[in-house]
């Protein structure tokens, strides 16, 4: 048995904070013993304050471990810039840059000019589309004049790109898993299965990660790798798990393919991914493999014909379906999501990086933006989360964007979230859709616990954003610490 002291411990039952933990051998949280023996170990905190481990309710861990490998064109912001890092590589084999912004407006001539033999691929920073050379068309076989595409003919471009071994994908994740675990997360619900090298060897990849480095992969299902997982489902171990069946109803706001009610400038309303009638019956065929959904959508009128299928043809008892994003939202569709059994993965950061710019592609303002009072204020179940490798996958960032709402100035403040329930939306709601237990630090739970020489709760909010992770815990083991 191992004690920890001289800490402020917030177990997240409320505000309640003890000032000493007794962990047993296998990592759970125990009553205090009657008698402190001198077979307990003891370690200080030295005054750390600590707080459950936090998890990231949707992110795609093989993506992050990608983009922590690659080329990436994050923080450039000129076109030259991004083309002087395109000339820098042409030597090689094949020009593969993430994180690259569509504003930038680079399109295929221009890519054309570097070079035509080599394929490049410019991944988009929503990762919703691609900015291509005519060799990397050629090599799927596809026009687009401008070499820009969306959606699907974006995820299309990606599958035509030659595939990984399967020790790079498990270094991918074993890069993901380290670089978390210096945020102090311990656990990331993932969409990774149909965008590598299939879904068994995908998973595979997985299962030798975890092995290796425990983290906690709570895994979604592409609805086209449904049918593998149908057909050869797979055990499950402490440290991979299947979740939900993933779809997608609307595309990004950046795109311009969010479905929204508010018109764009241009008179559009944004896109249905596949028509109405083809996602009932995918969600039917995850009904029938007894699966709940993960449904991307962003905009609000999208928002709205989910709901109302997921009303039409509701969950199995006992389960969550779930709403990837749900940034823009009215009152129809919170009064059906509340009464059904449902979960939403929000992003809070994509508020700070997606305002103000984005309302100003709207021909009036969207009334509920964001809304993550409103959501919690109706009892709709939540958990936070940052898309990784869309955005930076530190929660502070995360809890700051929510708290705050600050894009320069306190954007619809009624909307603001208090630090508690911030916190709280990383450290303990997305346990609720695990097979394993965790988020408290309370008797019976395990140790899974963050530490932080500040204290969360009252440190100044701007030094919030670059308080570093001290230590990192996971079933009472130190698994990360500060140098």
């Amino acid at each position: 048995m191992t004690r920890f002291y001289n800490g402020t411990f917030y177990t997240m039952q409320s505000m309640e904070t003890v000032d000493e933990l007794f962990v047993n051998d296998e990592g759970i949280i125990v009553e205090k013993p009657d008698q402190l023996t001198s077979t307990i170990q003891s370690i200080d905190m030295q005054g750390q304050c600590v707080y459950p481990a936090f998890i990231d309710c949707h992110l795609h861990l093989m993506g992050y471990g990608q983009f922590l490998s690659r080329l990436h064109a994050k923080g450039i912001q000129s076109k030259d810039a991004l083309l002087q890092l395109v000339t820098k590589h042409r030597q090689e084999s094949m020009i593969y840059i993430e994180h690259y912004k569509p504003s930038l407006h680079i399109v295929k001539e221009d890519l054309d000019a570097i070079s035509k033999e080599v394929p490049i691929y410019l991944r988009h920073e929503d990762y919703h589309g691609m900015t291509l050379n005519s060799k990397s068309l050629e090599i799927m076989n596809f026009y687009a004049a401008d070499g820009i595409l969306k959606e699907e003919d974006a995820t299309r471009a990606l599958q035509s790109i030659p595939k990984h071994s399967i020790d790079t994908l498990t270094t991918f994740l074993l890069k993901a898993y380290r670089q978390l675990n210096q945020y102090g997360i311990i656990g990331g619900h993932s969409d990774d299965l149909y965008y590598f090298n299939g879904y068994h060897v995908t998973l595979q990849a997985f299962f030798n990660a975890s092995q290796q480095h425990p983290f906690y992969n709570h895994l979604l299902v592409h609805h086209k790798t449904l049918n593998d997982h149908v057909k050869a489902p797979i055990t499950q171990t402490k440290y991979v798990e299947l979740g939900a069946v993933k779809m997608f109803y609307d595309g990004t706001t950046g795109s311009k393919t969010a479905l929204m009610s508010t018109p764009y400038h241009d008179d559009t309303f944004g896109m249905r991914i596949v028509d109405p009638q083809v996602f009932k019956d995918q969600v039917r065929k995850a009904r029938a493999a007894d699966m709940p959904v993960a449904i991307h959508v962003i905009g609000d009128q999208g928002l709205l014909e989910v709901a109302e299928i997921l009303r039409e043809i509701p969950v199995k008892k006992g389960l969550y379906d779930r709403v990837i994003h749900g940034s823009y939202a009215n009152k129809e569709a919170i009064d059906i999501l509340k009464t059904i059994d449902v979960f939403l993965d929000i992003q809070p950061q994509f508020l700070t990086t997606d305002l103000p710019h984005t309302l100003d592609m709207f021909k009036q303002e969207p009334k509920m933006v964001f809304p993550f009072k409103t959501y919690h204020d109706e009892h709709i179940l939540y958990g936070y989360s940052s898309d990784a490798p869309v955005e930076d996958p530190n929660p502070l960032l995360g809890i700051y964007a929510a708290v705050t709402r600050f894009i320069g100035h306190r954007y619809q403040e009624h909307q603001q979230m208090s630090r508690y329930d911030a916190i709280k939306a990383y450290t303990t709601h997305a346990w609720i859709l695990s097979n394993e237990r965790g988020g408290y630090l309370t008797p019976t739970y395990p140790a899974h616990f963050v530490t932080f020489k500040e204290d969360l709760f009252n440190v100044d909010i701007e030094s919030l954003k670059t308080l570093p992770v001290n230590q990192t815990w996971m079933l009472g083991k130190n698994i990360y610490k500060a140098p």
